[in-house]
């Protein structure tokens, strides 16, 4: 196995993780703020946030740093594709951050208090990988 196609796996394993937890984290934040009482749900979101500070995030800068890799492996010309992908990803990786800013501090308050926009959070996440795969592999421009 060459050392790019180890690469391709690593970042395919990570991205996986990355957006599983992403969208885990959407619904799980969603279930928590319909709930009358959040407080039968603590345990779980506190499980949560353990997977998301060991796993999701180890895995989205996984993703990030095999990406860069590949990248500079690739010896591919510059392209307006990329550009927008890293875009994309760029923006899930804030979106990230939200989420993991918003379930942090509403464990601390024992409410969650979390922006309107993570409503959608789950939603972006899948349409965001959508683009940035299709980007990639079509190179529509």
């Amino acid at each position: 196995m060459t050392l790019f196609m180890f690469l391709k796996s690593l970042h395919f394993v990570g991205m996986t993780l990355w957006i599983g937890g992403m969208c885990m984290l959407g619904v799980v934040m969603n279930a928590w703020r319909r709930a009358p009482d959040g407080a039968g749900l603590i345990a779980l979101i506190n499980a949560v946030q353990r997977w998301n500070q060991r796993v999701v995030l180890p895995a989205m800068i996984l993703t990030w740093l095999t990406g860069i890799g590949m990248t500079l492996m690739g010896s591919w010309p510059p392209s307006a594709s990329l550009l927008v992908k890293g875009l994309f990803v760029l923006m899930l990786s804030a979106l990230h951050g939200m989420q993991s800013g918003a379930l942090r501090r509403g464990l601390a308050q024992n409410r969650l208090a979390a922006p309107r926009l993570l409503n959608y959070a789950c939603g972006f996440t899948v349409l965001a990988l959508v683009v940035s795969v299709v980007l990639i592999v079509v190179r529509p421009f």
